[in-house]
């Protein structure tokens, strides 16, 4: 998208600034229902320590605010968006000190259904909906446990008038948590992460990427990242195109790359309008950027959005 100023001088459209988030967050859960964009839960730093949260808002873009709505009955975050053209709900995540064994729906704020047989490593997983399964892959039992990273893939189902959890293929790479991913035609597609390092004791960022179709059971494997990274987020733009951005390789990062199916591809792609591990949402013919982590021990509530057109480099 070209606009022109008041000098008349054309240039390309940027992210512009939308009122903040209702606090400083990072980690939430976010999605869009009913035409809203909805963030639940998350964390915080205060005063040197963090915060789990339980807090529900609403985005409105005709109404250009922020709206409260019914808490979580817990604190919630770190858990794997399942959102489809006219449903959004949560998988797993933690309270800050156990994993959730949970489905979280936010009408209402407070509806949510144990799956007492999801494994643990429910936390930091990659994951989405593919041809009406919900996929889970990867993650840890908790978000501080840097070592226990699975290449664990799981499919729950609600049939007969249970949940059901079942194995699938595992992930064919290092065991991981803190990927990007985003559903793409019949595909989950995954991007870097972390993975441990046990001789060092110390977390490592992956650039593997690899997609999965559930229908095969199969995972393929997709040229890497170019930059090890974890944190990064993708969003899916069409069947074709997703946009991967933000992160943290040997810093937090604005860098953004639009990844094509067919072709097996990055390209450079307009940046973040800042540096962090955020949340991407899209809705109408906006992407939507929102708060994140900014730095260590730190979180911001920065809210922008961008023409979908104008994401491609000239």
């Amino acid at each position: 998208m070209l606009l022109v100023s008041h000098a008349g001088v054309i240039h390309a459209a940027d992210w512009q600034p939308l009122p903040p988030l209702p606090e400083p967050n990072g980690g939430f859960m976010c999605g869009v229902h009913q035409g809203k964009i909805i963030i639940a839960g998350g964390t915080r730093w205060m005063d040197g320590k963090k915060h789990w949260l339980r807090a529900v808002h609403a985005y409105a873009p005709a109404e250009g605010k922020w709206t409260q709505l019914p808490e979580l009955s817990h604190a919630l975050a770190y858990g794997t968006t399942l959102q489809t053209a006219d449903s959004l709900a949560w998988l797993g995540g933690s309270d800050g000190t156990q994993p959730l064994k949970y489905l979280e729906v936010p009408e209402g704020g407070k509806i949510r259904v144990q799956i007492p047989s999801l494994p643990d490593a429910v936390v930091l997983a990659a994951g989405g909906v593919v041809t009406g399964k919900y996929i889970v892959a990867g993650g840890t039992p908790d978000a501080a446990d840097i070592a226990g990273v699975t290449r664990a893939v799981n499919a729950v189902a609600f049939s007969g008038g249970m949940w059901h959890v079942s194995p699938l293929a595992g992930y064919p790479g290092k065991p991981f948590a803190v990927a990007a991913s985003a559903v793409a035609g019949d595909e989950l597609f995954v991007f870097g992460g972390m993975n441990y390092d046990a001789a060092a004791a110390a977390p490592v960022n992956a650039t593997e990427a690899y997609a999965f179709s559930p229908a095969k059971n199969t995972w393929r494997k997709l040229q890497p990242l170019t930059v090890a990274t974890r944190g990064m987020t993708a969003v899916a733009l069409d069947d074709q195109h997703l946009y991967l951005a933000g992160g943290y390789s040997n810093e937090f990062t604005a860098d953004a790359f639009i990844y094509d199916v067919k072709s097996d591809t990055y390209a450079r792609a307009k940046s973040l309008p800042y540096a962090a591990m955020v949340s991407l949402v899209k809705l109408g013919d906006y992407l939507y950027c929102l708060g994140g982590e900014d730095k260590k021990q730190s979180r911001t509530d920065k809210c922008h959005r961008i023409p979908l057109d104008a994401l491609r480099q000239p």
